[in-house]
This record gives structure tokens, sequence and C-alpha cells, in this order.
């Protein structure tokens, strides 16, 4: 009777060890997956910005902005009905003494605007006028957005 305790105790004890051992490996199995797995959405540019979240670099701003929520929206001047509109936006700084242009191109660039006079802002090409919420592109209306 004995030896038959000590076989099924032996037995008990031998299958915790085991489930134990199998408990790490599955653990380490999942930690391994979750380093490997990429997160939704996680692709980050060279700011850091969440580019699968609409992020992009502020220069103005020195951050990571959606720009469609932070900017003005810039509709192109004569687009046909049916066509694509594909917009422009504007971002100012805090203290409104610049504005940052973001340009629907494939660059992804965009141009810092200084003020030069009041509600207008400038450099080369670009001419955007704040109070009529105009942007010019060598002296002729290219994008409007809608006057607040």
């Amino acid at each position: 009777m004995k030896k038959i305790v000590i076989l099924a105790l032996s037995v008990v004890l031998f299958a915790g060890c085991n489930n134990a051992q199998q408990s790490k490996s599955t653990e380490s199995t999942e930690d391994q997956a979750k380093e490997e797995t990429p997160s939704i959405g996680g692709d980050k540019d060279e700011h850091g910005c969440l580019v699968g979240a609409g992020q992009t670099w502020s220069e103005v701003k020195q951050g990571c902005i959606q720009v469609f929520n932070v900017g003005m929206r810039l509709n192109p001047v004569g687009t046909k009905a049916g066509d694509a509109v594909i917009s422009a936006f504007v971002v100012a700084n805090d203290d409104k003494s610049k504005m940052e242009l973001f340009l629907p191109d494939d660059n992804k660039t965009t141009v810092i605007l200084n003020k030069t006079e009041d509600n207008l802002y400038q450099k080369d090409i670009y001419k955007y006028d704040a109070k009529k919420s105009d942007l010019y592109v060598n002296g002729t209306v290219k994008y409007k957005g809608e006057v607040e």
C-alpha cells in the first residue's frame, strides 16, 4: 500500500513539473509572437508620427498633427463637377507669425510662409491671405478656404 501511495504521489509531482515547463515554453512563444507582430497603424515616419493614423510632422507646431483636424482646408479653384478634390491645408503657429502650407503633391513637402503684413503670409511664389482665406500661386488664386 505504501508503494502505491508513493507511486501515485510521484506521478502527481512529475506531472506538475512537466506542466510548469510547458507553461514557461508557451509564455516565451507568446512573448516572441508579440515582439514579431507589428501593431496596427504602427508605421512611423522619421519624426515618430503615426502614418496610419494620418499624422504628419508640422514644423510650426513642432509635433505630429493630423493636418485635416488642425489645419484650415483650402480647396482648389476651378474644379469641374465630378473631378476629385484634393485640398491644401494651412496651419498657423501659436503666435500666428508663420503659416505652414501643406500642398497636395507627392513630395509631402511643406512651405513655411512668414507674416509680411496684417493677415498676409508669403514665401517665394506662395502668398496666403488669411482674411480672405485665399492661397495665391504666382499671383493667381489657386486654392480657397471657407471664410469664418
